[in-house]
């Protein structure tokens, strides 16, 4: 028999080597995760690298279709319908180029033909006219600015037409801390600077001969003045989002426009908008809702920080309201679309004068719509016009799941049916809505203008985190001060009665 020492000398070379076999199991385990880890890595920047070279789209296309009825009639006790706007026949396409080596082409896409053709310099302009029914693409290597105005004649004066829309930043989407936009106004401050998180704005004109810098806290917004046909570097060290022209008061005409949400698309949660302090009543207009989903809707006041509104909507309802504020905040639980619209009744109850003395409202409305989303298109009740759906890509678009309408590339589709309709399209879509008052039934259209959107951008979406608005804990203030207050009254009424019973 082996002896004790020798057993334990046995025992020791046994544990030995299991330890040294485990160690060289580690080690190589170790080189196995290293390089499974760095496999993954190298993937991993691979794949973000493929998703970055996505976002950024290796085209831009601009879709749009120039009013064909471009005039307006207003009624006057003294004379009936009269007309307002005489009849002009054609609109000012303004292109800016953002970046360097931009090359620029727009084509008629009923005759197609090249209508124009450039390769545009940093920051450098450009002006087509376009006549009344052109249907147009306007195609790129890079991001522009494309403004369609109610101008006959390339700019010549230091004023312009203030287009009614949200302007997007320089990747496409209406969320960012980098804009380049070219300006169209005339001498008052149009455009509204909103914060969706706590920022440091710059602002400074190609030229230089302008800059200026603010703070704004997440849900604040500015307003300021920027000169047309200058082009502006906008930036922020927190998310912004960047709005021309407003809702304007009862006195004024009021033109339609497409609201984007905080994700930079226009499917979303939450939207900012400049609201106005003067709503008639009766007019045919206001901030306009649509449901995707079952959901419940908040309506904050952006300048006094509490609840405007809150209501339930139904998948695929709408629902409207007016906002006698200067800003607010409209979030859902659940993703919606926001407008603001004017129905295109000619009821007033105020702003009578002497050349309108009923409401008139239009639209030249654009947005997009991305793929696979099923959502809604709005044409206004009582407005005569279209909804024009513009494809860059072979699609197949599928309305209120009856019609499928087949697409070629850089064709479209005119729907004229009004109300409310569901929508939805394998490829990313381009929406144009043209409405006008139904009557007089020679009523036409006359709208200031619009900032087109690239339909490649449709479903590029950011995720920014949100701050509440502070309007919970003005509430709580406002309610202890009313039970205070009801307090306060009961006491003093059970104190007389004391007293009188005494």
């Amino acid at each position: 028999m082996p002896s004790a020492s020798s057993t334990a000398g046995w025992q020791y070379y046994f544990n030995a080597v299991q330890l040294d076999f485990l160690m060289q199991m580690v080690v190589g385990s170790q080189r196995v995760i290293w390089i499974l880890v760095s496999a993954l890595t190298l993937a991993g920047l691979l794949a973000l690298s493929l998703d970055l070279a996505a976002a950024q789209p290796a085209r831009y296309t601009y879709y749009g279709k120039v009013p064909e009825r471009i005039w307006s009639y207003a009624y006057t006790t003294s004379g009936g319908w009269q007309i307002m706007n005489p009849p002009v026949s054609s609109f000012l396409l303004a292109i800016g180029a953002i970046e360097p080596d931009t090359t620029v082409r727009v084509v008629d896409l009923r005759t197609k033909t090249v209508i124009f053709e450039h390769t545009f310099s940093r920051f450098e302009k450009q002006y087509v006219v376009l006549n009344n029914g052109t249907v147009f693409k306007v195609s790129s290597n890079k991001p522009l600015n494309v403004l369609l105005l109610n101008l006959q004649s390339p700019p010549n004066a230091s004023t312009g037409p203030v287009p009614h829309a949200f302007y997007p930043a320089v990747d496409g989407t209406y969320v960012g801390k980098r804009f380049v936009i070219l300006a169209s106004s005339d001498l008052n401050p149009w455009y509204t600077i909103f914060a969706l998180e706590d920022s440091e704005v710059s602002i400074s004109r190609e030229d230089g001969a302008e800059k200026q810098t603010f703070r704004l806290r997440a849900n604040e917004y500015k307003r300021v003045l920027l000169r047309s046909w200058y082009t502006y570097e906008i930036t922020s060290t927190g998310n912004i989002m960047v709005q021309c022209g407003d809702p304007h008061s009862y006195w004024d005409t009021h033109e339609s426009y497409a609201i984007p949400s905080a994700s930079g698309t226009f499917v979303g949660t939450d939207f900012f908008s400049y609201s106005n302090l003067q709503w008639d009543p009766k007019e045919d207009v206001g901030f306009r809702v649509f449901a995707l989903e079952r959901t419940k809707v908040t309506v904050y006041d952006l300048e006094r920080e509490n609840v405007l509104e809150e209501f339930e909507m139904e998948p695929f309802s709408t629902y409207r309201f007016q906002a006698v504020t200067q800003a607010i905040r409209v979030s859902s639980k659940h993703p919606i679309q926001v407008m603001l619209v004017h129905e295109g009744d000619a009821t007033k109850m105020a702003g009578r004068q002497a050349n309108r003395e009923n409401a008139y409202g239009a639209g030249v409305v654009f947005y997009t719509l991305p793929a696979g989303r099923k959502a809604v298109v709005y044409l206004p009740v009582n407005s005569t016009g279209e909804i024009v759906f513009f494809a860059s890509d072979e699609t197949i678009l599928t309305i209120d799941d009856v019609t499928t309408i087949k697409l070629k590339p850089d064709e479209f589709y005119v729907l004229t049916q009004p109300g409310l309709h569901t929508v939805v399209a394998d490829r990313d879509l381009a929406v144009q809505i043209i409405h006008w008052p139904k009557y007089p039934e020679y009523q036409g259209l006359w709208v200031s203008g619009t900032v087109l959107p690239a339909v490649e951008t449709a479903g590029l979406a950011k995720e920014v985190e949100l701050k509440e608005v502070a309007g919970f804990a003005i509430d709580v203030r406002l309610i202890i001060a009313a039970v205070a207050l009801l307090a306060a009254a009961v006491g003093l009424m059970l104190a007389r009665r004391r007293r009188k019973g005494g």
